[in-house]
């Protein structure tokens, strides 16, 4: 009377039991060693007709975890962009005077165009710079 070779939990396959990780999915096996085992109505493994190609259990884990903080990065730098959006919007807004504010809305006084703004920065331009700084560090014997 030969005993049937256990099965294991994650993926159903069949392990030797001396073997400390599944050979198809790496879950840690070793661990069930020491659990007992009651007879019960367990139902027998399913049988492919192919071998499905699925990463092990551990992978999936792994891959799970970087996912959901992929996205948490995605979301948090979207929200902090919007949030910024917002905060430079009620700056202006409480910079600029409530008369021109006024004029913008209504398009100056009896639908005329709002009267001009002396700007004292009209002949300003802005300069915009970018800089690469490459920094190389050579070891020598």
């Amino acid at each position: 009377m030969t005993t049937p070779l256990p099965a294991c939990p994650d993926c159903t396959a069949t392990y030797e039991p001396t073997d400390n990780y599944c050979r198809r999915c790496g879950m840690y096996l070793a661990a069930l060693r020491e659990v007992a085992i009651v007879p019960g109505a367990t139902q027998a493994p399913q049988r492919y007709e192919r071998e499905r190609a699925t990463l092990p259990a551990p992978v999936k884990k792994a891959v799970t975890a970087v996912a959901i903080g992929t996205a948490l990065q995605v979301g948090m730098s979207l929200t902090g962009k919007y949030l910024a959006r917002q905060a430079a919007k009620g700056a202006v807004s409480a910079v600029r005077p409530k008369r021109e504010r006024t004029a913008a809305r209504q398009g100056g006084a009896n639908g005329a165009a709002p009267e001009s703004i002396d700007d004292p920065y009209a002949d300003a331009a802005a300069v915009s710079e970018t800089v690469v700084i490459r920094r190389v560090w050579i070891r020598r014997p």
